[in-house]
């Protein structure tokens, strides 16, 4: 009895020990003062360090209308660690530990599980188990995961169905040509982009949506043209709008907003601890489909889980194998410079088939290795959206844990 005493206290300290910076100064943001045009790039923006530090897991202290996600049933057991895991990786010639990647990459949370195990468990900035840690673009896998049930429920006949059959609000626009497959991945064809650095960019418009609520979704959707020198199919062009697409897709293919779908077809089958949510400007009328979620921790590790247990957990059957492994298999297209590949709304690191990941901007990755049975969920606040040398240092974490385990 003392025994298993020590052990349970010595596991709880294991991530006490971790839990950094809870007491430090909160920077506050008032979203009315926000330019929708410097989300991206700040200074003022919840997505810019120091404010990043604490809305990256205090999504629901904004003001935004909260579309919630509600957890059901028995919650999915993760065993404690027993002993502190570490290791070491070499970047551009110099060899690091975690602790110092924590440091240098400004991590707010970090897990690792091999099966049902936590192997590793940290939280920095405020941030605990309880915190729910905003997704920004791993929300897009998730959708790709709720499209895969609604094909399979037979509420979406085929993947190659054009988008206007399940959004005919569309008719007229660039999405007018675009089936379904493409939008899922990535290659509409569509005159859009997504680069922050240019204030010509689609992107801006989106931020204006996500911020103001207005235009709305749909409206923003039905004003993009077709790209006339790009037919859909061929190009592959990164697009957080296309995602919007397949999100009103779902919703109106099953008839249920896209929270409610999520929380009846995922949520309440991953054994989830914590309710999730997505958010919206109270002006806004669609639902987010492509960043907006939002979960502790543990429970994206519980849907990495799911995942790499060829869509079950818990014996219960949420996505059928067969869509896991087209969705997660490198369609026709390679993304430059890396040559990073790309599935059906998952991002597969080229040379390795056995490895696959939801990623989003600033540093949040849910990196998922099926073979080894190893899932690690990041969630960072990067000082910029999409740094290439940041991408690739995260890339060696992932393998040097994934090869130490």
């Amino acid at each position: 009895m003392i025994h298993r005493l020590i052990i349970a206290t010595f596991c709880v300290l294991l991530v006490a020990i971790h839990t950094a910076n809870a007491s430090e100064s909160i920077q506050t943001i008032n979203l009315n003062k926000m330019n929708p045009d410097e989300m991206s790039t700040g200074p003022y923006s919840y997505f810019i360090p120091p404010y990043s530090y604490y809305y990256f897991h205090h999504m629901d202290k904004l003001g935004y209308k909260i579309d919630w996600v509600k957890r059901s049933g028995t919650i999915y057991p993760l065993k404690n660690p027993n002993k502190l895991f570490t290791t070491s990786y070499t970047y551009n010639n110099n060899t690091y530990t975690l602790d110092q990647y924590f440091k240098r990459n400004a991590v707010l949370g970090f897990l690792v599980l091999k099966d049902n195990k936590i192997i590793s468990e940290h939280y920095f900035h405020g941030s605990n188990q309880n915190s729910r840690f905003l997704s920004n673009s791993v929300g897009k896998s998730i959708t790709s995961t709720l499209f895969g049930i609604a094909l399979t429920e037979g509420k979406i006949s085929s993947i190659d169905d054009p988008v206007i059959k399940y959004v005919p609000t569309l008719k007229g626009s660039g999405y007018e040509r675009v089936t379904l497959r493409q939008a899922l991945e990535m290659a509409t064809g569509i005159a859009a982009t997504e680069n922050a650095a240019d204030p010509k960019s689609t992107v801006h418009q989106m931020d204006r949506s996500v911020l103001r609520g207005v235009p709305s979704f749909t409206d923003l959707l039905k004003s993009l043209k077709a790209d006339p020198n790009v037919w859909p199919g061929t190009t592959f062009n990164y697009v957080s709008l296309n995602t919007e697409v397949l999100g009103l897709a779902i919703e109106n293919a099953t008839k249920t907003p896209l929270n409610q779908y999520m929380q009846e077809k995922i949520w309440s089958k991953i054994g989830a601890q914590s309710d999730g949510f997505l958010f919206r400007a109270k002006a806004q009328p669609d639902q987010c489909a492509f960043g907006c979620f939002n979960a502790t921790l543990r429970d994206y590790g519980r849907f990495g889980l799911m995942i790499i247990n060829g869509g079950t957990l818990g014996g219960k059957r949420i996505v059928s194998s067969a869509w896991i492994k087209e969705a997660t298999s490198p369609a026709k297209y390679t993304v430059p410079p890396q040559g990073t590949n790309y599935g059906y709304q998952w991002w597969i690191p080229s040379g390795n088939s056995q490895v696959f990941q939801a990623a989003g901007v600033y540093g949040q990755i849910v990196y998922l290795n099926p073979v080894r049975h190893i899932v690690i969920v990041e969630i960072s606040a990067w000082p910029k959206a999409d740094p290439d040398e940041r991408w690739s240092e995260a890339s060696k974490v992932m393998e040097a844990i994934s090869n130490a385990l």
